[in-house]
């Protein structure tokens, strides 16, 4: 971010449309291995057609430059990121860190949006997006064009390059634009329809799901009503708001756009617009985007609804994928902060993060609880999974995977309140208070080990550990 983009991409090993399968063989090499900088020229020069020691410099330099390796002569280490492609080998991760550090991968894909064209024409493409820079160099094109081929977004035809079914709906999302409204105004129906060139049919309905060509979710609009059946409560810049359903039907019910609203409290990719319509008028006054911080499925007035907790934002929708970096950035050093500069992130970027550590902390413990190891789903198919700080949000804890832990809704209450705790060696540890309800339901797991992610980089630091037993009167084990 911020960082200024380099001109050329640089080519990989294996030749194009082959750089990912073996930049996958090297990542496993270093995680499995933890080598020294000799030992990865090593594996270089005996598992690719590499001589020359500068030539394998420049493209481990290269890599390090996109964020997937930390290079020193006695280590060098998967980066978070890196581990986050090696993970999944997930194309859009990859993709991402070119387009953010190298020039010209988003014009490329633009350029093949209007039909196919030769590496030449791709250049000169990237030459004219890009003449502050003077970019001229002959053999960029190609290189920029191999990455695409490996990532599976560009095929290569007697010297002509097309977009792959992939390659064109990334190029579509990226050439995409969202509205820009201004928070407090208010808008008829037809404004709107204009400004996202939809139709919304006789009237905007509560939760609007909005889809591109493909099929995807592209955005989602939400309407509140001043008069509405639903009893929302939405003062300040945190509120909730009453899924869809009304109360003469009964329970609310999985829908299409409930489902939708839940997809975004678990990743928030896509702008939530959320407006406000007052009694007796018919038009809307944007409170701006939203994010849906939580999600319960509860009993109220007699019924069961699906209550979202939103938060507002400030920030363009264009981008609202930008912010959602890494949770932890790096892997984390020997002694972690145990808090976030209050001056390294803007107040967004903090709530959509915290966003991203919930996804993050789930997956990296496949979802089930790390005290009891369940994975319970209630029957509309909400997974009973909870991503705890492990030093709490409240006061400031970082929002790094290491400072969390999934944990079922029992042990996310019993690890916040203080009856559980963890040791360094992982080891469940619990209050001795027998004389206190709920230590039987408790006292059988003392000594139990946690659930732990398969990624030794992604288990819970002994700082935030350390730091939760302070809080809570735990002896050092």
């Amino acid at each position: 971010m911020g960082r200024e983009k380099r001109n050329i991409a640089v080519r990989f090993f294996g030749g194009a449309g082959n750089y990912t399968t073996v930049l996958e063989q090297l990542c496993t090499f270093v995680l499995t291995e933890n080598p020294t900088e000799t030992a990865v020229l090593e594996w270089c020069r005996s598992n690719t057609r590499a001589t020359s020691d500068d030539g394998i410099r420049r493209r481990l330099t290269f890599l390090e430059g996109i964020g997937l390796l930390a290079i020193d002569p006695d280590r060098v280490r998967l980066t978070q990121r890196g581990m986050a492609w090696l993970s999944e080998t997930d194309p859009a991760v990859l993709y991402e860190r070119l387009s953010d550090t190298v020039r010209g991968f988003e014009t490329m894909l633009k350029a093949l949006l209007d039909g196919p064209k030769t590496d030449a024409e791709l250049g000169t493409a990237i030459a004219t997006a890009h003449s502050e820079v003077n970019w001229t160099d002959a053999s960029g094109p190609a290189q920029h064009r191999g990455w695409l081929q490996s990532l599976g977004y560009v095929e290569r035809s007697d010297g002509v390059n097309s977009l792959t079914n992939s390659g064109r709906e990334l190029a579509r999302r990226q050439t995409s634009t969202y509205p820009v409204l201004e928070r407090g105004a208010s808008y008829t129906q037809p404004d709107l329809e204009d400004a996202f060139d939809t139709s919304f049919g006789s009237y905007i309905k509560g939760i609007n799901p909005r889809t591109n060509d493909e099929g995807e979710l592209s955005y989602i609009i939400v309407k509140a009503r001043e008069d509405g059946p639903y009893g929302d409560e939405i003062d300040g810049e945190r509120f909730t708001y009453i899924g869809e359903g009304v109360p003469e039907k009964g329970d609310q019910q999985l829908t299409g756009a409930n489902s939708a609203l839940l997809e975004q409290s678990a990743c928030s990719t896509i702008p939530v617009y959320f407006f406000y319509q007052p009694a007796d008028s018919d038009t809307l006054r944007y409170e701006g985007l939203v994010d849906i911080v939580d999600t319960e499925y509860v009993a109220r007035d007699d019924r069961m609804v699906y209550q979202f907790t939103m938060e507002t934002l400030e920030i363009d929708p264009e981008r609202f994928e930008t912010v959602s970096e890494s949770v932890s950035g790096e892997i984390e050093e020997d002694e972690p902060a145990l808090t976030d500069d209050e001056d390294e992130f803007t107040e967004v970027q903090r709530r959509v993060r915290s966003s991203s550590f919930a996804k993050t902390v789930a997956a990296a413990y496949d979802a089930r609880c790390a005290i009891c190891g369940a994975a319970r789903e209630s029957p509309d198919g909400t997974t009973d999974i909870e991503a705890a700080h492990i030093y709490p949000k409240r006061e400031n804890g970082r929002d790094t995977v290491r400072n969390g832990l999934a944990l079922c809704r029992l042990h996310h209450w019993a690890f916040d309140s203080g009856w559980l705790a963890v040791a360094d060696d992982y080891r469940i540890l619990v209050a001795d208070r027998p004389d206190l309800e709920g230590y039987e339901e408790f006292e059988s797991l003392e000594n139990e080990s946690l659930t732990l992610p398969t990624n030794e980089e992604q288990r819970p630091h002994a700082t935030f550990l350390a730091a939760h037993r302070e809080r809570h009167g735990f002896e050092s084990p």
